[in-house]
């Protein structure tokens, strides 16, 4: 046999002369549950490792692979060519390869932290485990060698045996290393300890990337969640309409969130009812078949949300007992979970609902749960301010008793069908009404009993203009009825005004109910004046006034004021 220095031919990676999925390890390595191993082995780049290998085999002439314990070869230097391109090419020979492949794994398998084994072809390997956090991950194989001068008479048989060439494949044996066994064991176990050390820095460093991306992906959510709150607080403080805001808060929820659905439902003033705010990505006949509904325990999610002011998970709307009533509705919306918490304001008064559905079951998580409280506040500062808004208008234009328009609304109001009038060319009328007989309530029921007419009288002079027109309070027991847009004609017009006035006399006539349980009975005086066009407002009020208490002093029902 050649006697020459071995030598190690460089050949290609051995993962570029193997498929891993049908080379020789995926037949010889028995198959394990290696879903954990994988979940530690999926991210590595085994590429150092491979050139790790390389440089030792420079060294150490002996080739090594790193194997999974499915077989797949993940790191490699380059191979013995008497392995390659001999041993695992002739039948006889390749059953040796197999053989010593299944017995050092299964060595291993067994709890060994060393193995080693000479196989039938006349070579030796070794192998030792790869622990990984914890696992074992991989086996570690160095080999080809020999222990020893080998026997060449051996080998020149196995030639003739195997159909090998025989001058080529002795020149291929004498590159094959003889390597002192004792030393096996240290070299073995130092490039085991290297690659565990490369395994473990390319996994902190994935790890690192893993998390840093997913700060920056929490960061560049959170910029748009500013974003979204900055846009909804700007249009609060513009006074842009409650139903824009509740509908631009849904839908860039659903930006953020694309795997969920939002909506928003409004309590009414009864406190149970609830009405439609903003769904727009919910078919709108679901909208349509919540709005209205009546909160209540078991009342879907929103509907238990909103009555136990608490928030309300469910999972999964097709076994709920809450959805029981409601899978018609599930089913057209294509939703399988819902997850609603309540709308509360500082004092904790329930306003509305915010609910997340999902097409398919879902639990949230706390960070998610927050995240929906944060959208919930949102909504809140939006309705409380257009709750407040209303109140200050009310406040402002509306009488607190009667609830009807008070003096500025009414002046907004008439200048408005002063210019309809001109436009137009048709008659308005302005009329004073003041209850008769309205004082002794006051006298002798009090105050409460006197605001129970007055409101009474608000309701039916509002019940008794069918024309279009404003009714207010001007103060104390007086009215004023503005009628516009009448006719063009000054004699159809005063003909339909007198009917007016019909009715409400009718009306105001009517006996009225007192909190005692008394009845008393109020006449009224009325005054008013018709116009068309441009006129000055005070005038205008003035007339119906003095044509009113010309029909006070007068003792009849009603008084034109004549130009």
């Amino acid at each position: 046999m050649n006697s020459k220095a071995p030598h190690l031919h460089r050949e290609a990676n051995l993962i570029q002369m193997f498929d891993p999925l049908t080379a020789d390890w995926n037949i010889t390595l028995s198959a394990q549950n290696t879903l954990n191993t994988h979940q530690v082995l999926a991210n590595i780049d085994f590429g150092r490792l491979s050139t790790l290998f390389d440089s030792f085999l420079q060294v150490l002439h002996i080739p090594i692979a790193l194997v999974d314990l499915q077989g797949k070869v993940l790191a490699s230097s380059a191979w013995q060519r008497a392995c390659h391109q001999f041993h695992r090419q002739a039948p006889t020979t390749l059953q040796g390869c197999l053989e010593s492949d299944r017995e050092l794994a299964l060595q291993l398998q067994q709890g060994k932290n060393y193995s080693l084994y000479r196989c039938r072809n006349g070579l030796t390997d070794c192998a030792t485990p790869i622990m990984l956090e914890g696992k074992h991950v991989a086996n570690l194989f160095m080999g080809q060698f020999f222990l020893q001068t080998p026997d060449e008479q051996f080998f020149k048989h196995q030639a003739q045996h195997a159909g090998f060439a025989e001058s080529d494949y002795l020149a291929a044996l004498a590159d094959v290393p003889i390597v002192d066994e004792a030393k096996l064991p240290a070299m073995i176990n130092m490039l085991a300890s290297l690659a565990v050390h490369i395994a473990e820095l390319v996994l902190l460093n994935n790890r690192y990337l893993q998390v840093l991306e997913q700060s920056q992906l929490q960061i560049e959510q959170r910029n748009q969640e500013l974003q979204l709150q900055n846009h909804i607080l700007n249009q609060i403080s513009e006074g842009v309409a409650l139903k824009t805001i509740l509908y631009h808060l849904v839908s860039q929820v659903e930006q953020l969130h694309p795997d969920m659905i939002c909506s928003i439902l409004l309590l009414d003033e009864d406190g149970k009812t609830l009405r439609h705010g903003a769904a727009p990505s919910l078919p709108e006949r679901y909208n349509l078949a919540l709005d209205g509904v009546v909160s209540g325990i078991g009342v879907g999610s929103c509907g238990t949300a909103a009555f136990s002011g608490e928030t309300v998970i469910v999972s999964d709307t097709r076994t709920h007992p809450y959805w029981q009533p409601y899978q018609a509705l599930a089913q057209l919306a294509g939703i399988a979970a819902c997850w609603s918490q309540p709308i509360k304001n500082a004092q904790g008064k329930v306003l509305g609902t915010f609910a997340m559905y999902h097409k398919h079951p879902a639990e949230p998580t706390p960070h998610q749960i927050e995240k929906i409280r944060g959208y919930s506040n949102l909504a809140e500062l939006a309705i409380s301010r257009s709750i407040s808004a209303q109140q200050i208008r009310r406040l402002a234009f509306y009488d607190s008793l009667t609830g009807l328009a008070n003096r500025r609304l009414l002046e907004e109001h008439l200048s408005q069908a002063m210019a309809a009038s001109q436009h137009n060319e048709t008659y308005c009328c302005l009329m004073f009404i003041d209850m008769d007989d309205f004082k002794p309530v006051n006298d002798r029921y009090g105050h409460k009993a006197g605001d129970t007419v007055l409101a009474e009288v608000a309701r039916r002079l509002t019940h008794s203009l069918h024309l279009p027109g404003t009714v207010a309070r001007f103060g104390g027991d007086e009215f004023v009825v503005l009628i516009r847009d009448i006719e063009q004609d000054v004699t159809l017009s005063m003909q339909q005004i007198e009917d007016v006035i019909s009715k409400i006399r009718q009306q105001l006539l009517q006996p009225y109910l007192l909190p005692n349980g008394q009845f008393h009975q109020c006449g009224c005086s009325i005054g008013m004046t018709l116009f068309k066009g441009a006129a000055n407002m005070d005038t205008l009020l003035l007339q119906a006034d003095t044509a009113m208490y010309q029909a006070k002093n007068q003792q009849v029902p009603a008084c034109w004021f004549n130009a």
